[in-house]
């Protein structure tokens, strides 16, 4: 929910998502949360 404050853009929030799967860190988790 924090990313979509964070970067309202839709193309950074893909770009965001495809980084989150293909490096699954601490980071990416508490994004997911």
């Amino acid at each position: 929910m924090n990313v979509d404050l964070l970067n309202p853009d839709p193309v950074e929030e893909s770009k965001k998502h495809k980084l989150k799967r293909l490096i699954p860190t601490p980071n990416s988790y508490f994004m997911d949360l």
